[in-house]
């Protein structure tokens, strides 16, 4: 039968070619309404107030099956965003199709991407592919980080945006914790000696306590009003500066994105 079928021509695809624009467009509006879709429903299930032992296992069987559904379209969005950052052309065609609330927070995760791709000394952008390498249980709730970036903020005044921020670049919210090969330690990466003078005794490698102290040093060095000199001294590195302040944009202009890019590089 295979003998049978008509010769069709076969193009070797260009390594250096993006993807197509409307696909990527409509994949990226896909995982949006996924997500929405299952917000919606783990509001809904939350305000349920089961009677007896099946209706709340029937409760939490939906919850996980809603937090599941997601994990994974996020995952599936950050593919997306990660090809329009390698391809510059498919990224200026893609960004006019999206809605209007997405297209901010995609444009400055994308920024925030370049500026860590020249950090790590990467000039060919199509090259960096997503791992999905850890297992998203390894790192507090972002229900907790979130608090614990507002008890930041409240107390220092720093804004929360730039702490979760750091907390992602560092670590991936907590999920590599070092030491790196400058001997950093714990979810915010810090240098024992610069620990000692920030952290108040605390667990370098507890979420909670780490968060506050990059506070702390932030303030030290001009936060929250030099924001870009507090950040240089945190890593002096310009391109690392204009990577935390690029996803930083991306979560004030939606807190929304934090959820998403939360479950980035992880499994489960």
């Amino acid at each position: 039968m295979l003998f049978a079928l008509p010769a069709q021509t076969v193009h070797a695809q260009d390594p250096g070619a993006g993807p197509n624009p409307h696909h990527e467009a409509a994949r990226i509006i896909a995982a949006e309404l996924a997500m929405s879709h299952a917000s919606g429903d783990l509001a809904i299930i939350a305000a349920q107030q089961p009677s007896g032992l099946m209706e709340t296992l029937r409760k939490e069987l939906a919850t996980d099956r809603a937090t599941y559904a997601f994990r994974v379209a996020a995952r599936q969005e950050e593919l997306r965003v990660y090809e329009l950052a390698g391809y510059a052309s498919v990224e200026s065609a893609v960004i006019p199709l999206l809605p209007p609330a997405v297209q901010n927070p995609v444009e400055n995760t994308i920024a925030g991407l370049h500026s860590l791709y020249i950090l790590s000394g990467i000039d060919q952008y199509y090259l960096v592919n997503v791992h999905f390498t850890h297992p998203y249980s390894d790192a507090r709730s972002v229900t907790l980080l979130r608090s614990y970036y507002a008890e930041a903020s409240n107390l220092y005044g720093v804004d929360a945006s730039y702490l979760a921020s750091i907390n992602f670049i560092e670590s991936n919210f907590g999920r590599i914790n070092g030491p790196s090969s400058a001997g950093a330690i714990g979810p915010m990466q810090f240098e024992p000696g610069t620990w000692t003078e920030y952290g108040q005794g605390g667990n370098i490698n507890d979420p909670h306590d780490s968060i506050l102290a990059a506070a702390r040093l932030l303030v030290h060095n001009g936060a929250p009003y030099d924001m870009r000199n507090a950040i240089f001294h945190y890593n002096n590195d310009f391109d690392y500066v204009d990577a935390v302040e690029s996803f930083a944009r991306a979560y004030r202009t939606d807190p929304g994105w934090l959820d998403r890019m939360y479950y980035w590089n992880t499994y489960g």
